[in-house]
């Protein structure tokens, strides 16, 4: 087996645990810093990190909402019940990837640490493209054709606007899906955003410096959890995150 898709068929099986993890050590061992030794950058810097982080998120939620695939495979490994060509997935072949990547280099500028964007950055895309090849090799085993044609029409990454009006042909956005499936992702995303900015000020400046950012830092992630608390809720007692269609689809109603 080819080494690449091997290291990708492992982090597709641990990447739920692996990925926090590195990246919660990075931001404990990795102290912030000045990039460029200019200070003035710093603000521009996480600023920008935040746009693409949450760029990144919008891309996850407008994927899922259109057209939602089995993104945790089946028994840990890649698997794919069928060819999603529809909704983002006739624009990017791996839209979902593609978010996540965008993530994951929005929180490492946020976290304003200059070895977490030469280290830690370089390792995430690099799993990122060896997950995409494992996937890939089994797409290309599962469908044969089917996905050869699909990947000759679709780019790898990049999307491809001009394919929008085939793409969405009679598609049909489902908000509720979208955030009922992300919405640990959301959680994590906004806790990163709300936190990583007081850490940097901690490890710069000491906690003196830290303390009133911290204060603000824990009411607005109050606010976040009690939001992702009444979310959650409502998703397993299957209430309004549930359209009606969905309802009906589910064993007993529900």
């Amino acid at each position: 087996m080819n080494w690449n898709i091997a290291v990708g068929n492992f982090f597709f099986r641990y990447r739920n645990t692996a990925f926090p993890l590195v990246f919660t050590l990075a931001v404990a061992l990795l102290r912030p810093g000045v990039f460029f030794h200019r200070p003035d950058l710093t603000p521009l810097l996480q600023g920008l990190g935040a746009v693409i982080a949450l760029a990144g998120a919008a891309i996850r939620l407008w994927t899922i909402g259109f057209e939602y695939i089995e993104r945790g495979g089946k028994n840990k490994q890649v698997y794919a019940s069928f060819l999603a060509q529809k909704g983002v997935y006739g624009l990017t072949r791996n839209p979902m990837y593609l978010g996540n990547a965008l993530i994951a280099a929005g929180l490492v500028l946020v976290a304003g640490s200059p070895l977490m964007v030469g280290l830690v950055l370089p390792f995430f895309l690099f799993v990122y493209q060896a997950i995409v090849a494992a996937e890939e090799a089994y797409l290309r085993g599962r469908f044969g054709e089917r996905y050869a044609q699909y990947c000759a029409a679709v780019p790898r990454w990049w999307p491809d606007l001009r394919r929008a009006g085939a793409a969405f042909s009679g598609q049909r956005y489902q908000w509720r899906r979208a955030i009922r499936k992300d919405l640990s992702t959301l959680l994590g995303l906004c806790t990163g955003l709300i936190f990583l900015p007081v850490w940097r000020i901690y490890g710069v400046g000491g906690w003196e410096a830290a303390q009133a950012s911290a204060a603000h830092a824990v009411l607005w992630q109050a606010g976040v959890f009690a939001a992702y608390s009444v979310l959650y809720v409502c998703k397993k007692r299957r209430q309004f995150l549930y359209a009606a269609e969905e309802f009906e689809q589910r064993p007993g109603g529900g």
